[in-house]
């Protein structure tokens, strides 16, 4: 049996791993025949022998709830003009402000620790709150004009439009006004900034319709203006040399932003601001009662690509005239937001990934609610996750490569605007006069500080270092537990109206208010040095 075993190990192993043999010389190794190559023993080539990208399988919808359920938020319900802190999802601090005027709010704005926010399209106030606790820091009830727009913040500064006149120009840190500008009525879009001039639509004093006006961001001085017919939808967005806008009418325009040279308009049918990333343009369009995702050439305005169409047709609610001012200055749509090649969207009650260049989903998440309605705000970016809010009151936090819910809650109150995030908080705004603070996630989720993420409304804030601590208001929300927290946001007599004031008394008197001011809106104010507030104003 020794030989034997012996025979088959030298069989089996090559020369270079077999044993040396003590007896017998090792066998002869045959190489073998060399391979042939590739398709020579066939009539001709083999087709595709390069290598292509697989077709990607469309994504399949799923529900937004069906990964992860939604938590439901008990927010405390404060006194008008108070905040209260409260903890929800395993204790997670959160605030809750209540705005005096109890009217649809839009996007706060982020700065300085600071969250900016406007009372409402029919108010005549403006109000600065702690990012952490939700107490009113400054607050303004006094502009000339009513109808404060979502706001942007530039350095120290934070400007907004007002639908009935006016630009204004505020310190973020004080209140006190830094410049107005009377612009004419209405004035129903909000502004953009960059490089030191800021920009906002404008009614054509001459020959109706509208203008697009450049004005200086420190002064107020105009610059430039072009005519582009109509409202805009949302607001004008920058990118590289450009401004951008979309109209209620259908038509989008570029023009050099320095110096207003009209590069192009044309009638894309856009139902929202475009969303710019290098040379191309992305914006949703109308097709027929349902929206369309389009890529548009920066360089000539024409379309290069048509992509996904809605599920539902529910493009009825895009604005396309003045008959609702209200109905403009609020409207927002599905304005889509692009980054690292990827194109996100909600149309409908559908939230979407996909490749921006071929148009294929990657992703598809669906809210159960019907496609024929507008269910959905517009989508926010920071770091990983995309942030969205529905009609009803719901905000979901989606990985941005797979679409799976990160976390979702129930705040209970009706959502129209586009949600903010900054430093692990997410703002959210509702129809009644409410600011909902929820910490979502730690520091690092982050970027989207305003509408349209940035002052230049497309893509995401760069945060700067933490600033110090501004003057009164020294604590930070690492340095507290929840119960403190509760203790600093409680009403005061200083950071809310005065609590013995009846309901109907409060809403009496701001209806005077709004009265006088719709009474001498038309005609030019004077510049008033004072701090710009008839309640109070830190110093």
């Amino acid at each position: 049996m020794k030989p034997a075993a012996l025979f088959l190990l030298a069989a089996c192993g090559s020369s270079a791993d077999a044993p040396s043999p003590v007896v017998e010389p090792a066998p002869t190794i045959v190489e073998p025949a060399p391979r042939p190559e590739p398709g020579v023993d066939l009539a001709g080539p083999i087709a595709g022998t390069e290598s292509a990208p697989m077709p990607r399988k469309p994504a399949v919808p799923f529900d937004l709830a069906a990964d992860r359920a939604v938590v439901k938020v008990s927010v405390p319900v404060p006194p008008r003009g108070g905040s209260v802190a409260f903890t929800f999802a395993d204790e997670r601090p959160g605030w809750v402000a209540r705005i005096p005027e109890a009217q649809q709010l839009p996007s706060v704005a982020y700065g300085h620790d600071r969250v900016f926010v406007s009372g409402g399209f029919n108010s005549v106030s403006f109000y600065a709150l702690d990012a952490t606790t939700g107490r009113i820091e400054w607050a303004t009830t006094n502009l000339e004009d009513n109808g404060p727009t979502a706001a942007i913040v530039d350095g120290e500064d934070v400007l907004f439009n007002t639908e009935s006149c006016t630009l204004f120009s505020l310190n973020a840190k004080t209140g006190k006004r830094n410049w107005l500008r009377y612009l004419g009525d209405p004035t129903l879009s909000q502004i953009a900034l960059v490089d030191g001039l800021v920009y906002s639509s404008y009614p054509d004093p001459e020959a109706g319709g509208q203008m697009l006006g450049a004005f200086r961001s420190k002064t107020g001085a105009p610059v430039w203006s072009r005519s582009v017919g109509a409202e805009l939808l949302a607001t004008p967005v920058i990118s590289g040399d450009s401004v951008y806008v979309s109209t209620i009418a259908g038509m989008t325009y570029r023009f050099e932003h320095r110096t207003g040279r009209t590069r192009w308009a044309k009638p894309l049918r856009a139902t929202t601001a475009p969303w710019i990333v290098g040379d191309e343009l992305f914006v949703t369009r109308r097709s027929g009662a349902k929206e369309q995702q389009i890529v548009v050439a920066v360089d000539t305005g024409k379309i290069v690509r048509e992509h996904r169409v809605s599920a539902g047709s529910y493009a009825y609610d895009v604005p396309s005239s003045l008959e609702s001012w209200e109905t403009v200055w609020a409207f927002e749509g599905s304005r889509p937001v692009v980054d690292r090649g990827i194109h996100y969207v909600a149309m409908g009650n559908e939230v979407i990934a996909s490749d921006a260049k071929t148009g294929e989903s990657i992703w598809h998440r669906r809210y159960n609610t019907k496609a024929d309605a507008r269910s959905l705000g517009s989508v926010a970016l920071a770091g990983s996750t995309i942030v969205v809010s529905s009609r009803d009151g719901k905000v979901f936090g989606l990985d941005v490569d797979t679409g799976f819910t990160l976390w979702s809650y129930d705040i209970g109150r009706k959502i129209v605007a586009e949600p903010i995030i900054a430093r692990g908080w997410l703002y959210s705004t509702t129809t009644d006069g409410f600011v909902i603070a929820l910490n979502v996630a730690d520091k690092s989720l982050d970027g989207w500080h305003m509408f349209g993420g940035n002052a230049a409304k497309n893509g995401a804030t760069i945060a700067p270092p933490t600033p110090k601590p501004l003057e009164g208001n020294t604590t930070q929300l690492d340095d507290v537990s929840p119960d403190a927290l509760v203790a600093k946001a409680q009403p005061t007599f200083e950071t809310r109206f005065k609590a013995d004031v009846e309901a109907d008394a409060l809403d009496a008197a701001l209806a005077r208010k709004a009265a006088e001011v719709r009474a001498r809106r038309s005609h030019p104010v004077e510049l008033d040095p004072s701090c710009l507030t008839d309640v109070f104003c830190r110093k």
